[in-house]
């Protein structure tokens, strides 16, 4: 550590400032249009959705295919909410994302209620189908989307 380094820690340690006081916290001394601009900043993006959209994809598939229905409907469900807050965080996609719950909700929880998984396969193929649709129509065709393989929740992988 250097010498510059160690001194200032040293007087904030004697002073009794900690480093985490002696950052200043927007959230309190901003000014009303300052904290509506950092929380914009903060509002997770398309890409971030996403991520969590392909977790429950992949739950959604796994847990039909385990027969575990009521985890199969929580999974859709927590999709639908997904999408729809993307639709609030990035607007320019709210139209194609509206397509994408036009199409695909509601075939697919009346699907699950039937507990039949031939009758889903077909239901999750479609779904499949049109995320890629969607992804074309936003410039990102080359985002394509495989059966899953595996789940990523603990839930699902259990031996």
């Amino acid at each position: 550590m250097t010498r510059g380094i160690l001194s200032v820690l040293v007087m904030m340690g004697i002073s009794g400032v900690t480093a985490a006081e002696s950052v200043s916290d927007w959230r309190k001394s901003a000014d009303t249009p300052q904290k509506l601009e950092r929380l914009i900043e903060a509002l997770p993006n398309a890409a971030n959705i996403m991520i969590e959209v392909g977790a429950r994809y992949q739950n959604l598939y796994w847990a039909a295919k385990q027969g575990k229905w009521e985890f199969t409907a929580y999974q859709a469900e927590e999709l639908k909410e997904l999408i729809e807050k993307l639709q609030v965080v990035s607007p320019k996609r709210a139209a194609t994302a509206d397509g994408f719950l036009g199409a695909v909700f509601p075939m697919l929880p009346e699907t699950i209620k039937m507990r039949d998984w031939k009758k889903f396969e077909l239901a999750f193929e479609q779904m499949r189908h049109e995320c890629m649709i969607c992804h074309g129509k936003n410039e990102m065709g080359f985002v394509q989307l495989p059966v899953p393989r595996r789940a990523t929740s603990p839930v699902l992988n259990m031996e």
